[in-house]
């Protein structure tokens, strides 16, 4: 149903360095030496921030490419993980054995059943009172629309960085049945301007020719 992941990771050029503020945050959240998951781990942005402040950090990731970036990144900052080749909705992990998970920009390239698996398999392998913090691309973003419509809000572009790969445009609805399970849980709403210059997510024919352009994306923080 979608392209190999693999071919996100050859350029690095795309390989986005800084971590996001959720990710941030999340190292606030969790307590000092805490063992955490960077879910959908990709090339290592977020696992060579976490690792470098001290955390026991574990990857996976579905692309073998990504992983092994990732491994060199942190062979290169003289630091260490754990990685794993696995799908998000099946993880090599026993019961509540994390201290938090992270999981930012990637359960959103699936059908929505599968979204929800990945999210009760992260709650599966979390410990009581241990937070879950994700992002996912929402039903205001400019990408929404071009390609191949597989389900409602679901579809696989044509075009863009991730052409091939199916994404799944979340409405708040949806934010909130995902975040039902948990005991605490809030989100936001946020927007970023398309910039056409920017390295990674620029040259996009789908934003380049409107004035409108927005990136929407959903932050979620929640607890078990």
């Amino acid at each position: 149903m979608c392209a190999d992941w693999n071919q996100l990771f050859h350029n690095p050029a795309k390989v986005i360095r800084e971590p996001d503020p959720l990710a941030l945050e999340f190292a606030r959240a969790v307590p000092p030496g805490a063992r955490v998951l960077d879910l959908g781990c990709g090339a290592g942005r977020h696992l060579v921030n976490l690792a470098g402040a001290g955390f026991e950090v574990h990857g996976t990731d579905v692309a073998p490419q990504g992983l092994a970036v990732a491994r060199q990144w942190l062979e290169m900052e003289g630091l260490s993980a754990r990685l794993s080749l696995s799908d998000m909705t099946r993880q090599p992990y026993p019961e509540e054995f994390f201290d938090g998970i992270l999981s930012l920009g990637v359960m959103n390239h699936a059908v929505l059943a599968d979204t929800f698996a990945a999210v009760a398999e992260a709650r599966r392998l979390l410990k009581p009172g241990a937070p879950f913090f994700f992002t996912l691309i929402g039903v205001e973003d400019v990408r929404r629309g071009e390609g191949e419509e597989i389900e409602p809000n679901t579809f696989v572009h044509h075009q863009g960085l991730e052409a091939g790969v199916p994404h799944h445009y979340f409405s708040r609805d949806e934010i909130l049945q995902l975040a039902a399970p948990f005991a605490r849980k809030n989100y936001d709403s946020r927007h970023r301007p398309y910039n056409d210059a920017d390295p990674v997510f620029g040259g996009d024919p789908r934003a380049r020719a409107r004035s409108d352009a927005w990136f929407h994306q959903w932050a979620v923080r929640v607890w078990k």
